[in-house]
Protein backbone atom coordinates (compact mmCIF):
# COMPACT_ATOMS: atom_id res chain seq x y z
CA UNK A 1 0.00 0.00 0.00
CA UNK A 2 1.37 3.25 -0.68
CA UNK A 3 2.29 6.19 1.55
CA UNK A 4 -0.60 7.81 0.59
CA UNK A 5 -3.00 5.54 1.12
CA UNK A 6 -1.68 4.46 4.81
CA UNK A 7 -1.24 8.08 6.03
CA UNK A 8 -5.24 8.65 4.88
CA UNK A 9 -5.79 5.43 6.38
CA UNK A 10 -4.59 6.62 9.46
CA UNK A 11 -6.08 9.78 9.23
CA UNK A 12 -9.05 7.88 9.30
CA UNK A 13 -8.46 6.08 12.19
CA UNK A 14 -7.26 8.87 13.86
CA UNK A 15 -10.47 10.68 13.01
CA UNK A 16 -12.33 7.89 14.71
CA UNK A 17 -14.11 6.70 10.78
CA UNK A 18 -14.39 3.39 13.01
CA UNK A 19 -13.65 1.46 9.81
CA UNK A 20 -11.09 -1.41 9.55
CA UNK A 21 -9.93 -1.82 6.71
CA UNK A 22 -8.66 -5.26 5.84
CA UNK A 23 -6.39 -5.21 2.92
CA UNK A 24 -6.39 -9.17 2.45
CA UNK A 25 -10.23 -9.42 2.54
CA UNK A 26 -10.31 -6.02 -0.37
CA UNK A 27 -7.97 -7.96 -2.17
CA UNK A 28 -10.46 -10.49 -2.73
CA UNK A 29 -13.13 -9.30 -3.89
CA UNK A 30 -14.14 -9.53 -7.49
CA UNK A 31 -15.30 -6.62 -8.07
CA UNK A 32 -13.30 -3.48 -8.28
CA UNK A 33 -12.50 -1.47 -4.72
CA UNK A 34 -10.98 1.96 -4.94
CA UNK A 35 -11.75 4.21 -1.84
CA UNK A 36 -11.09 8.28 -2.78
CA UNK A 37 -10.26 10.92 0.15
CA UNK A 38 -12.79 13.63 0.42
CA UNK A 39 -10.32 15.70 2.80
CA UNK A 40 -7.70 15.88 -0.25
CA UNK A 41 -7.58 18.28 -3.45
CA UNK A 42 -9.54 17.01 -5.44
CA UNK A 43 -10.64 14.02 -3.75
CA UNK A 44 -7.55 11.67 -4.86
CA UNK A 45 -7.70 7.79 -4.89
CA UNK A 46 -6.02 6.39 -1.62
CA UNK A 47 -6.56 2.42 -2.28
CA UNK A 48 -7.48 0.22 -4.84
CA UNK A 49 -7.25 -3.21 -4.98
CA UNK A 50 -5.92 -5.46 -7.75
CA UNK A 51 -9.15 -6.56 -8.82
CA UNK A 52 -9.86 -2.47 -9.69
CA UNK A 53 -6.25 -3.06 -11.41
CA UNK A 54 -7.09 -5.33 -13.70
CA UNK A 55 -10.31 -4.23 -14.87
CA UNK A 56 -8.76 -0.93 -15.64
CA UNK A 57 -5.06 -1.71 -16.96
CA UNK A 58 -3.60 0.79 -14.48
CA UNK A 59 -1.05 -0.63 -11.87
CA UNK A 60 -1.70 0.85 -8.49
CA UNK A 61 1.24 3.43 -8.46
CA UNK A 62 -0.81 5.17 -11.30
CA UNK A 63 -3.82 5.00 -9.99
CA UNK A 64 -3.33 6.58 -6.41
CA UNK A 65 -3.04 10.10 -5.84
CA UNK A 66 -5.74 10.70 -9.07
CA UNK A 67 -8.98 11.55 -9.16
CA UNK A 68 -11.13 8.56 -10.49
CA UNK A 69 -12.44 10.86 -13.35
CA UNK A 70 -9.69 10.43 -15.65
CA UNK A 71 -11.51 7.12 -16.31
CA UNK A 72 -13.76 8.78 -18.28
CA UNK A 73 -11.53 10.37 -21.12
CA UNK A 74 -12.57 13.05 -22.89
CA UNK A 75 -16.73 11.74 -22.32
CA UNK A 76 -17.22 13.86 -19.13
CA UNK A 77 -20.64 14.94 -19.93
CA UNK A 78 -22.08 11.57 -19.34
CA UNK A 79 -25.50 11.66 -17.29
CA UNK A 80 -23.58 9.33 -15.07
CA UNK A 81 -21.30 11.63 -14.07
CA UNK A 82 -23.68 14.62 -13.34
CA UNK A 83 -25.28 12.02 -10.42
CA UNK A 84 -22.08 10.48 -9.25
CA UNK A 85 -21.09 14.67 -8.36
CA UNK A 86 -24.43 15.22 -7.46
CA UNK A 87 -24.33 12.08 -4.71
CA UNK A 88 -20.90 13.26 -3.51
CA UNK A 89 -22.06 16.76 -2.58
CA UNK A 90 -25.15 15.36 -0.87
CA UNK A 91 -23.68 13.07 1.02
CA UNK A 92 -25.17 9.66 -0.33
CA UNK A 93 -25.37 6.22 -1.86
CA UNK A 94 -25.71 5.99 -5.37
CA UNK A 95 -24.89 3.67 -8.82
CA UNK A 96 -24.08 5.01 -11.91
CA UNK A 97 -23.25 3.15 -14.91
CA UNK A 98 -20.08 4.79 -17.08
CA UNK A 99 -18.10 4.41 -20.41
CA UNK A 100 -14.75 4.37 -18.92
CA UNK A 101 -11.65 3.84 -20.82
CA UNK A 102 -8.60 1.14 -20.08
CA UNK A 103 -5.30 2.17 -20.23
CA UNK A 104 -4.96 0.30 -23.87
CA UNK A 105 -7.57 3.01 -24.79
CA UNK A 106 -10.07 0.22 -25.06
CA UNK A 107 -13.96 1.39 -24.14
CA UNK A 108 -15.77 -0.58 -20.98
CA UNK A 109 -18.90 -0.46 -19.15
CA UNK A 110 -18.52 0.58 -16.14
CA UNK A 111 -21.35 -0.19 -13.10
CA UNK A 112 -19.81 1.83 -9.99
CA UNK A 113 -21.65 1.90 -6.58
CA UNK A 114 -20.62 4.85 -4.61
CA UNK A 115 -21.35 4.75 -0.77
CA UNK A 116 -20.12 7.59 1.65
CA UNK A 117 -17.44 6.70 4.61
CA UNK A 118 -18.17 8.92 8.08
CA UNK A 119 -16.22 9.26 10.83
CA UNK A 120 -17.72 9.63 14.84
CA UNK A 121 -18.88 12.85 13.81
CA UNK A 122 -21.20 11.48 11.29
CA UNK A 123 -19.02 14.10 8.59
CA UNK A 124 -18.35 11.95 5.19
CA UNK A 125 -14.56 11.76 4.67
CA UNK A 126 -13.85 9.17 2.39
CA UNK A 127 -16.46 7.71 -0.71
CA UNK A 128 -16.42 3.96 -1.33
CA UNK A 129 -16.57 3.17 -4.90
CA UNK A 130 -17.18 -0.50 -6.43
CA UNK A 131 -16.47 -0.86 -9.90
CA UNK A 132 -18.06 -3.69 -11.94
CA UNK A 133 -16.94 -4.27 -15.30
CA UNK A 134 -20.87 -4.57 -17.20
CA UNK A 135 -19.25 -4.44 -20.88
CA UNK A 136 -20.63 -7.82 -22.06
CA UNK A 137 -23.88 -7.56 -20.30
CA UNK A 138 -24.27 -3.89 -21.82
CA UNK A 139 -23.08 -4.99 -25.29
CA UNK A 140 -25.77 -8.21 -25.02
CA UNK A 141 -28.50 -5.70 -24.21
CA UNK A 142 -27.32 -3.62 -26.70
CA UNK A 143 -27.81 -6.09 -29.33
CA UNK A 144 -31.50 -7.67 -28.00
CA UNK A 145 -32.52 -3.98 -28.05
CA UNK A 146 -31.39 -3.68 -31.54
CA UNK A 147 -33.12 -7.09 -32.57
CA UNK A 148 -36.13 -5.77 -31.10
CA UNK A 149 -35.80 -2.77 -33.19
CA UNK A 150 -34.47 -3.75 -36.61
CA UNK A 151 -34.90 -6.73 -38.55
CA UNK A 152 -31.22 -8.97 -38.89
CA UNK A 153 -32.09 -10.11 -42.43
CA UNK A 154 -33.33 -7.22 -43.69
CA UNK A 155 -31.69 -4.13 -41.75
CA UNK A 156 -35.97 -2.93 -41.89
CA UNK A 157 -37.42 -1.74 -38.31
CA UNK A 158 -39.33 -4.42 -36.48
CA UNK A 159 -43.28 -3.85 -35.78
CA UNK A 160 -41.77 -2.45 -32.23
CA UNK A 161 -38.99 -0.13 -33.72
CA UNK A 162 -41.42 0.90 -36.64
CA UNK A 163 -44.17 1.91 -34.12
CA UNK A 164 -41.63 3.60 -32.00
CA UNK A 165 -40.46 5.50 -34.86
CA UNK A 166 -43.60 6.63 -35.73
CA UNK A 167 -44.16 7.81 -32.05
CA UNK A 168 -41.25 10.39 -32.52
CA UNK A 169 -42.47 11.47 -36.12
CA UNK A 170 -43.37 15.19 -36.25
CA UNK A 171 -45.22 16.60 -39.63
CA UNK A 172 -48.07 18.32 -40.57
CA UNK A 173 -48.73 16.11 -43.37
CA UNK A 174 -51.11 13.22 -44.13
CA UNK A 175 -49.52 9.80 -42.97
CA UNK A 176 -50.24 6.70 -45.34
CA UNK A 177 -49.34 3.73 -43.80
CA UNK A 178 -49.85 0.40 -45.82
CA UNK A 179 -48.98 -3.41 -45.09
CA UNK A 180 -47.75 -5.74 -48.05
CA UNK A 181 -47.32 -9.49 -48.10
CA UNK A 182 -45.33 -12.05 -50.89
CA UNK A 183 -47.71 -14.29 -51.40
CA UNK A 184 -45.78 -17.22 -52.52
CA UNK A 185 -42.63 -16.49 -50.16
CA UNK A 186 -43.17 -20.37 -49.27
CA UNK A 187 -42.73 -21.82 -52.97
CA UNK A 188 -39.73 -19.54 -53.36
CA UNK A 189 -38.29 -21.41 -50.28
CA UNK A 190 -39.48 -24.61 -50.81
CA UNK A 191 -38.05 -24.18 -54.99
CA UNK A 192 -35.09 -22.28 -54.06
CA UNK A 193 -33.95 -22.83 -51.32
CA UNK A 194 -34.81 -20.44 -48.28
CA UNK A 195 -31.03 -18.35 -49.08
CA UNK A 196 -32.89 -17.27 -52.37
CA UNK A 197 -35.67 -16.61 -50.03
CA UNK A 198 -33.29 -14.71 -48.06
CA UNK A 199 -32.28 -12.70 -51.37
CA UNK A 200 -36.06 -11.59 -52.31
CA UNK A 201 -36.85 -10.57 -48.52
CA UNK A 202 -33.67 -8.61 -48.73
CA UNK A 203 -34.87 -6.93 -52.21
CA UNK A 204 -38.08 -6.25 -51.83
CA UNK A 205 -36.94 -4.36 -47.85
CA UNK A 206 -34.65 -2.00 -50.93
CA UNK A 207 -38.00 -1.63 -52.77
CA UNK A 208 -39.85 -0.09 -50.24
CA UNK A 209 -37.11 1.24 -48.71
CA UNK A 210 -36.85 3.30 -51.48
CA UNK A 211 -40.76 4.70 -52.20
CA UNK A 212 -40.72 8.81 -52.06
CA UNK A 213 -41.77 10.49 -48.89
CA UNK A 214 -40.68 7.23 -46.76
CA UNK A 215 -41.18 8.07 -43.28
CA UNK A 216 -40.63 4.95 -42.02
CA UNK A 217 -40.35 0.76 -43.18
CA UNK A 218 -40.19 -2.55 -41.45
CA UNK A 219 -40.78 -6.19 -41.72
CA UNK A 220 -43.57 -7.53 -39.59
CA UNK A 221 -42.63 -10.93 -40.10
CA UNK A 222 -42.31 -13.30 -42.91
CA UNK A 223 -43.01 -12.46 -45.90
CA UNK A 224 -45.17 -9.28 -44.47
CA UNK A 225 -43.84 -5.95 -44.86
CA UNK A 226 -44.85 -2.60 -43.40
CA UNK A 227 -44.39 1.60 -44.48
CA UNK A 228 -45.08 5.00 -43.95
CA UNK A 229 -45.33 7.47 -46.09
CA UNK A 230 -45.41 11.28 -45.64
CA UNK A 231 -47.99 13.17 -47.07
CA UNK A 232 -48.96 11.81 -50.78
CA UNK A 233 -51.13 14.23 -52.17
CA UNK A 234 -53.19 11.63 -54.24
CA UNK A 235 -53.17 8.49 -52.08
CA UNK A 236 -53.86 5.65 -54.84
CA UNK A 237 -51.76 6.59 -57.23
CA UNK A 238 -48.64 6.43 -54.71
CA UNK A 239 -50.34 3.22 -53.77
CA UNK A 240 -50.38 2.17 -57.22
CA UNK A 241 -47.06 3.01 -58.42
CA UNK A 242 -45.45 1.66 -54.89
CA UNK A 243 -47.29 -2.03 -56.12
CA UNK A 244 -45.89 -1.63 -59.51
CA UNK A 245 -42.40 -1.09 -58.25
CA UNK A 246 -43.06 -4.07 -55.84
CA UNK A 247 -44.49 -6.61 -58.29
CA UNK A 248 -41.44 -6.30 -60.67
CA UNK A 249 -39.60 -9.67 -61.32
CA UNK A 250 -37.12 -10.31 -58.49
CA UNK A 251 -33.50 -11.88 -59.63
CA UNK A 252 -32.87 -14.79 -57.71
CA UNK A 253 -29.33 -17.16 -57.96
CA UNK A 254 -30.43 -19.32 -61.40
CA UNK A 255 -33.88 -17.86 -61.97
CA UNK A 256 -36.08 -14.98 -62.33
CA UNK A 257 -39.41 -14.78 -60.49
CA UNK A 258 -42.46 -13.31 -60.80
CA UNK A 259 -44.28 -12.77 -57.31
CA UNK A 260 -47.64 -11.49 -56.33
CA UNK A 261 -47.74 -8.76 -53.70
CA UNK A 262 -50.35 -7.74 -51.92
CA UNK A 263 -51.47 -5.14 -50.03
CA UNK A 264 -53.59 -2.89 -47.63
CA UNK A 265 -53.15 0.89 -46.50
CA UNK A 266 -55.45 3.74 -44.60
CA UNK A 267 -54.48 7.27 -44.04
CA UNK A 268 -54.92 10.06 -42.12
CA UNK A 269 -54.09 13.47 -40.89
CA UNK A 270 -51.32 12.71 -38.97
CA UNK A 271 -51.31 12.89 -35.05
CA UNK A 272 -48.52 11.81 -32.62
CA UNK A 273 -50.10 8.61 -31.16
CA UNK A 274 -52.16 7.58 -34.33
CA UNK A 275 -48.93 5.44 -35.28
CA UNK A 276 -50.60 1.76 -34.11
CA UNK A 277 -53.92 2.50 -35.28
CA UNK A 278 -53.24 3.85 -38.50
CA UNK A 279 -51.14 0.54 -38.34
CA UNK A 280 -53.84 -1.92 -37.37
CA UNK A 281 -56.24 -0.26 -40.05
CA UNK A 282 -53.60 -1.08 -42.83
CA UNK A 283 -53.34 -4.63 -41.53
CA UNK A 284 -56.76 -5.27 -41.53
CA UNK A 285 -56.96 -3.85 -45.31
CA UNK A 286 -54.18 -6.64 -46.45
CA UNK A 287 -56.46 -9.29 -44.63
CA UNK A 288 -59.35 -7.27 -46.72
CA UNK A 289 -57.46 -7.63 -49.91
CA UNK A 290 -56.01 -11.45 -49.16
CA UNK A 291 -59.71 -12.29 -49.11
CA UNK A 292 -60.51 -10.74 -52.39
CA UNK A 293 -56.97 -12.82 -53.91
CA UNK A 294 -53.30 -12.84 -54.59
CA UNK A 295 -52.14 -9.45 -56.11
CA UNK A 296 -55.19 -7.32 -54.76
CA UNK A 297 -54.95 -4.15 -52.84
CA UNK A 298 -57.99 -2.91 -50.89
CA UNK A 299 -57.45 1.02 -48.98
CA UNK A 300 -58.66 0.52 -44.88
CA UNK A 301 -62.92 0.40 -45.04
CA UNK A 302 -64.56 1.09 -41.17
CA UNK A 303 -67.23 -1.95 -42.47
CA UNK A 304 -64.51 -4.11 -42.76
CA UNK A 305 -62.88 -3.39 -39.47
CA UNK A 306 -66.26 -3.49 -37.91
CA UNK A 307 -66.94 -6.80 -39.51
CA UNK A 308 -63.51 -7.55 -38.24
CA UNK A 309 -64.49 -7.17 -34.30
CA UNK A 310 -67.85 -9.06 -34.77
CA UNK A 311 -65.63 -11.89 -36.30
CA UNK A 312 -63.24 -11.83 -33.35
CA UNK A 313 -66.55 -11.27 -30.87
CA UNK A 314 -68.28 -14.08 -32.12
CA UNK A 315 -65.24 -16.40 -32.41
CA UNK A 316 -64.39 -15.41 -28.64
CA UNK A 317 -68.45 -16.24 -27.99
CA UNK A 318 -68.42 -19.61 -29.95
CA UNK A 319 -65.43 -20.90 -27.35
CA UNK A 320 -67.05 -20.08 -24.20
CA UNK A 321 -70.47 -21.90 -25.43
CA UNK A 322 -68.23 -24.93 -26.19
CA UNK A 323 -67.00 -24.70 -22.54
CA UNK A 324 -70.38 -23.66 -21.00
CA UNK A 325 -72.25 -26.54 -23.17
CA UNK A 326 -74.47 -23.95 -24.93
CA UNK A 327 -75.10 -25.99 -28.09
CA UNK A 328 -77.78 -28.00 -28.58
CA UNK A 329 -79.39 -30.41 -31.44
CA UNK A 330 -82.31 -30.14 -32.75
CA UNK A 331 -84.13 -33.18 -35.04
CA UNK A 332 -86.50 -32.88 -37.86
CA UNK A 333 -88.08 -36.11 -38.80
CA UNK A 334 -87.61 -38.12 -42.19
CA UNK A 335 -90.91 -39.40 -42.94
CA UNK A 336 -91.63 -42.10 -45.69
CA UNK A 337 -94.15 -40.52 -48.05
CA UNK A 338 -96.20 -43.66 -48.75
CA UNK A 339 -96.56 -44.74 -45.38
CA UNK A 340 -95.93 -41.51 -42.65
CA UNK A 341 -93.84 -43.30 -41.02
CA UNK A 342 -90.34 -42.04 -39.61
CA UNK A 343 -87.76 -43.32 -40.97
CA UNK A 344 -84.57 -40.91 -40.12
CA UNK A 345 -83.76 -37.63 -38.66
CA UNK A 346 -81.63 -35.22 -39.58
CA UNK A 347 -79.58 -33.61 -36.08
CA UNK A 348 -79.55 -29.68 -36.75
CA UNK A 349 -76.98 -27.83 -34.38
CA UNK A 350 -78.40 -24.96 -32.47
CA UNK A 351 -76.81 -22.18 -30.06
CA UNK A 352 -78.76 -22.08 -26.78
CA UNK A 353 -77.31 -18.12 -26.27
CA UNK A 354 -77.81 -17.23 -22.85
CA UNK A 355 -78.69 -13.61 -23.83
CA UNK A 356 -79.96 -13.82 -27.71
CA UNK A 357 -81.61 -17.10 -26.82
CA UNK A 358 -82.32 -20.59 -29.17
CA UNK A 359 -79.79 -19.16 -32.91
CA UNK A 360 -79.67 -20.84 -36.02
CA UNK A 361 -76.56 -21.66 -37.66
CA UNK A 362 -76.38 -19.64 -40.50
CA UNK A 363 -75.70 -16.85 -37.42
CA UNK A 364 -72.88 -18.81 -36.56
CA UNK A 365 -71.53 -21.10 -38.11
CA UNK A 366 -69.15 -18.69 -40.53
CA UNK A 367 -67.58 -17.90 -38.31
CA UNK A 368 -67.27 -21.26 -36.34
CA UNK A 369 -65.44 -22.50 -39.67
CA UNK A 370 -63.49 -19.45 -40.56
CA UNK A 371 -62.37 -19.69 -36.83
CA UNK A 372 -61.35 -23.42 -37.00
CA UNK A 373 -63.56 -24.58 -34.09
CA UNK A 374 -65.95 -25.83 -36.27
CA UNK A 375 -63.95 -28.80 -35.77
CA UNK A 376 -64.50 -28.85 -32.27
CA UNK A 377 -68.13 -28.37 -32.87
CA UNK A 378 -68.45 -30.93 -35.23
CA UNK A 379 -66.84 -33.54 -32.79
CA UNK A 380 -69.45 -32.71 -30.39
CA UNK A 381 -72.47 -33.02 -32.46
CA UNK A 382 -71.38 -36.26 -34.16
CA UNK A 383 -71.00 -37.57 -30.24
CA UNK A 384 -74.28 -36.19 -29.41
CA UNK A 385 -76.19 -37.52 -31.99
CA UNK A 386 -74.48 -40.73 -31.71
CA UNK A 387 -76.01 -40.61 -28.14
CA UNK A 388 -79.36 -39.76 -29.54
CA UNK A 389 -79.32 -42.50 -32.05
CA UNK A 390 -78.01 -45.30 -29.07
CA UNK A 391 -80.89 -44.32 -26.67
CA UNK A 392 -83.56 -44.12 -29.64
CA UNK A 393 -82.81 -47.55 -30.89
CA UNK A 394 -82.28 -48.89 -27.46
CA UNK A 395 -86.63 -47.66 -27.08
CA UNK A 396 -87.04 -49.53 -30.53
CA UNK A 397 -87.26 -46.83 -32.66
CA UNK A 398 -85.70 -48.04 -35.66
CA UNK A 399 -84.38 -44.49 -36.82
CA UNK A 400 -80.93 -43.46 -38.35
CA UNK A 401 -80.12 -40.58 -37.49
CA UNK A 402 -78.50 -37.67 -40.01
CA UNK A 403 -75.42 -35.04 -39.21
CA UNK A 404 -74.47 -32.46 -41.29
CA UNK A 405 -70.37 -32.66 -41.25
CA UNK A 406 -68.49 -29.21 -42.70
CA UNK A 407 -65.95 -29.45 -45.13
CA UNK A 408 -63.48 -27.95 -42.64
CA UNK A 409 -63.74 -30.60 -40.15
CA UNK A 410 -63.99 -33.50 -42.80
CA UNK A 411 -60.23 -32.23 -44.40
CA UNK A 412 -59.28 -31.96 -40.69
CA UNK A 413 -60.55 -34.54 -38.59
CA UNK A 414 -59.22 -38.52 -39.85
CA UNK A 415 -63.10 -39.06 -39.51
CA UNK A 416 -62.89 -42.64 -39.56
CA UNK A 417 -60.93 -43.13 -36.40
CA UNK A 418 -63.68 -40.17 -34.98
CA UNK A 419 -66.87 -41.80 -35.76
CA UNK A 420 -65.14 -45.30 -34.65
CA UNK A 421 -64.41 -43.90 -31.21
CA UNK A 422 -67.67 -41.73 -31.02
CA UNK A 423 -69.71 -44.61 -31.56
CA UNK A 424 -67.76 -46.99 -29.37
CA UNK A 425 -68.18 -44.47 -26.67
CA UNK A 426 -71.99 -44.21 -26.92
CA UNK A 427 -72.38 -47.81 -27.74
CA UNK A 428 -74.67 -47.15 -31.38
CA UNK A 429 -74.38 -49.07 -34.39
CA UNK A 430 -72.85 -47.16 -37.34
CA UNK A 431 -75.83 -48.31 -39.24
CA UNK A 432 -77.36 -45.45 -37.18
CA UNK A 433 -75.45 -42.94 -37.94
CA UNK A 434 -75.67 -41.23 -41.28
CA UNK A 435 -72.90 -37.86 -42.69
CA UNK A 436 -74.60 -35.60 -44.64
CA UNK A 437 -72.04 -33.98 -47.11
CA UNK A 438 -72.43 -30.96 -49.29
CA UNK A 439 -71.08 -31.03 -52.77
CA UNK A 440 -68.11 -28.75 -51.44
CA UNK A 441 -66.42 -31.42 -50.11
CA UNK A 442 -66.50 -33.63 -53.33
CA UNK A 443 -64.14 -30.19 -55.08
CA UNK A 444 -61.06 -31.39 -54.32
CA UNK A 445 -61.74 -35.56 -54.77
CA UNK A 446 -58.48 -36.23 -53.53
CA UNK A 447 -57.19 -39.72 -52.83
CA UNK A 448 -57.59 -38.44 -49.17
CA UNK A 449 -60.98 -37.73 -49.55
CA UNK A 450 -62.03 -40.79 -51.35
CA UNK A 451 -60.40 -43.33 -48.97
CA UNK A 452 -62.10 -41.71 -46.84
CA UNK A 453 -65.41 -41.75 -48.26
CA UNK A 454 -64.59 -45.98 -48.68
CA UNK A 455 -63.35 -46.30 -44.82
CA UNK A 456 -66.67 -45.08 -43.60
CA UNK A 457 -69.06 -47.30 -46.01
CA UNK A 458 -67.02 -50.28 -44.80
CA UNK A 459 -67.98 -49.29 -41.12
CA UNK A 460 -71.33 -49.28 -42.22
CA UNK A 461 -71.75 -45.63 -41.60
CA UNK A 462 -74.44 -43.87 -44.13
CA UNK A 463 -73.01 -41.35 -46.65
CA UNK A 464 -75.79 -38.64 -48.16
CA UNK A 465 -75.54 -35.91 -50.75
CA UNK A 466 -76.66 -32.73 -49.25
CA UNK A 467 -78.08 -29.79 -51.07
CA UNK A 468 -77.57 -31.48 -54.27
CA UNK A 469 -77.83 -29.73 -57.47
CA UNK A 470 -77.39 -26.36 -56.20
CA UNK A 471 -73.21 -26.77 -56.97
CA UNK A 472 -71.40 -28.90 -58.81
CA UNK A 473 -71.57 -32.02 -57.49
CA UNK A 474 -72.62 -34.36 -61.12
CA UNK A 475 -74.31 -37.52 -61.18
CA UNK A 476 -71.29 -38.78 -62.14
CA UNK A 477 -70.01 -38.48 -58.84
CA UNK A 478 -73.36 -39.52 -57.61
CA UNK A 479 -72.57 -43.07 -59.89
CA UNK A 480 -69.00 -42.97 -58.59
CA UNK A 481 -68.58 -42.36 -54.65
CA UNK A 482 -70.02 -44.79 -51.95
CA UNK A 483 -73.04 -42.25 -51.26
CA UNK A 484 -75.88 -43.91 -49.89
CA UNK A 485 -78.46 -41.41 -50.00
CA UNK A 486 -79.16 -37.75 -51.94
CA UNK A 487 -80.79 -35.03 -51.06
CA UNK A 488 -82.60 -32.84 -53.24
CA UNK A 489 -82.21 -29.05 -52.32
CA UNK A 490 -85.70 -27.27 -51.52
CA UNK A 491 -85.11 -25.08 -54.46
CA UNK A 492 -86.02 -27.92 -56.59
CA UNK A 493 -89.35 -28.43 -54.20
CA UNK A 494 -90.62 -25.46 -54.08
CA UNK A 495 -93.15 -24.33 -56.62
CA UNK A 496 -92.92 -28.04 -58.10
CA UNK A 497 -96.20 -28.63 -59.33
CA UNK A 498 -95.97 -25.19 -61.56
CA UNK A 499 -92.94 -25.41 -63.17
CA UNK A 500 -92.06 -28.53 -65.64
CA UNK A 501 -88.33 -27.95 -65.71
CA UNK A 502 -87.84 -28.69 -61.64
CA UNK A 503 -90.54 -31.58 -61.92
CA UNK A 504 -88.49 -33.07 -64.57
CA UNK A 505 -85.20 -32.82 -63.15
CA UNK A 506 -86.39 -34.10 -60.17
CA UNK A 507 -88.00 -37.45 -61.74
CA UNK A 508 -84.59 -37.63 -63.27
CA UNK A 509 -82.96 -37.62 -60.07
CA UNK A 510 -84.79 -39.91 -58.52
CA UNK A 511 -84.99 -42.41 -61.19
CA UNK A 512 -80.82 -42.09 -61.40
CA UNK A 513 -80.80 -42.90 -57.19
CA UNK A 514 -83.30 -45.79 -57.79
CA UNK A 515 -81.25 -46.88 -60.43
CA UNK A 516 -78.25 -46.84 -58.28
CA UNK A 517 -79.75 -48.19 -55.32
CA UNK A 518 -79.28 -45.51 -53.12
CA UNK A 519 -82.41 -43.84 -51.34
CA UNK A 520 -83.45 -40.22 -52.25
CA UNK A 521 -85.02 -37.44 -49.67
CA UNK A 522 -86.45 -34.19 -50.59
CA UNK A 523 -86.08 -31.69 -48.11
CA UNK A 524 -88.00 -28.26 -47.24
CA UNK A 525 -91.25 -29.89 -47.97
CA UNK A 526 -93.81 -27.40 -46.44
CA UNK A 527 -96.92 -27.56 -48.61
CA UNK A 528 -99.60 -30.14 -49.29
CA UNK A 529 -99.24 -29.70 -53.24
CA UNK A 530 -95.59 -30.18 -52.87
CA UNK A 531 -96.47 -33.58 -50.81
CA UNK A 532 -98.71 -34.84 -53.16
CA UNK A 533 -96.51 -33.94 -56.44
CA UNK A 534 -93.81 -36.07 -54.58
CA UNK A 535 -95.75 -38.52 -54.35
CA UNK A 536 -96.81 -38.59 -57.71
CA UNK A 537 -93.48 -38.39 -59.08
CA UNK A 538 -92.40 -41.47 -57.20
CA UNK A 539 -90.53 -39.59 -54.24
CA UNK A 540 -90.18 -42.31 -51.16
CA UNK A 541 -88.34 -40.08 -48.47
CA UNK A 542 -89.26 -35.96 -47.83
CA UNK A 543 -88.96 -33.96 -44.73
CA UNK A 544 -89.78 -30.45 -44.05
CA UNK A 545 -92.36 -27.87 -41.71
CA UNK A 546 -95.28 -29.34 -43.58
CA UNK A 547 -94.76 -32.60 -41.09
CA UNK A 548 -92.77 -31.55 -38.07
CA UNK A 549 -90.60 -28.47 -37.29
CA UNK A 550 -87.01 -29.59 -36.01
CA UNK A 551 -87.35 -30.40 -32.27
CA UNK A 552 -85.78 -30.74 -28.90
CA UNK A 553 -84.45 -34.23 -27.89
CA UNK A 554 -87.29 -34.84 -25.28
CA UNK A 555 -90.57 -33.34 -27.86
CA UNK A 556 -88.64 -35.55 -30.48
CA UNK A 557 -88.72 -39.14 -27.61
CA UNK A 558 -92.78 -37.77 -27.14
CA UNK A 559 -93.32 -37.62 -31.18
CA UNK A 560 -91.87 -40.92 -31.50
CA UNK A 561 -93.57 -42.66 -28.56
CA UNK A 562 -97.02 -40.90 -29.64
CA UNK A 563 -97.02 -40.96 -33.51
CA UNK A 564 -94.30 -43.12 -35.14
CA UNK A 565 -96.33 -43.01 -37.87
CA UNK A 566 -97.55 -38.92 -39.08
CA UNK A 567 -100.75 -39.06 -40.88
CA UNK A 568 -99.15 -37.90 -43.96
CA UNK A 569 -99.74 -40.73 -46.53
CA UNK A 570 -101.66 -40.03 -49.37
CA UNK A 571 -105.11 -41.16 -49.01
Amino acid sequence: MSRLSEKSLRVAGASSLGLVLNEQTLEGFSDGIAIADLSLHDHPLVYVNSTFERISGYRREELLGRNCRFLQGAERTQPGVEAMARAIAEGCDTTVVLRNYRRDGTPFWNELRLRPLRDAAGRVTHYLGIMRDVTDFRELNERLARAATFDEMTGLLTRRGFLDRLALLETQDRLLVLCCDIDQLRDVNATYGRPAGDILLRELARRLAAAPGLAAASRLGAGQFAAALRGPERGEDAIAALHAALRQPFTLPGATASLTVTLGWAEAAWSVGQGEKLLIEAEAALYAAKAAGHGERRAFDPAVERESRRRLRLTAELRNALTNREFVLHYQPKVELATGRIIGLEALLRWQNPIFGLQSPDRFLPVAEQSGLIVEIGAWALAEAARTAAELNRRGHAVQVAVNVSPVQFHRDDMAVLLRRILAEAGAEPGWISIELTETVLADGTPRTLACFRALREMGIGLAMDDFGTGFASLDQLRSLPFTEVKLDRSFVRNLHQDPVQAAIVTGTLGVARALGISATCEGVETEAERAHLVALGCPVAQGYLFSLPLAREDLIWLLEKHAVLPVAAE
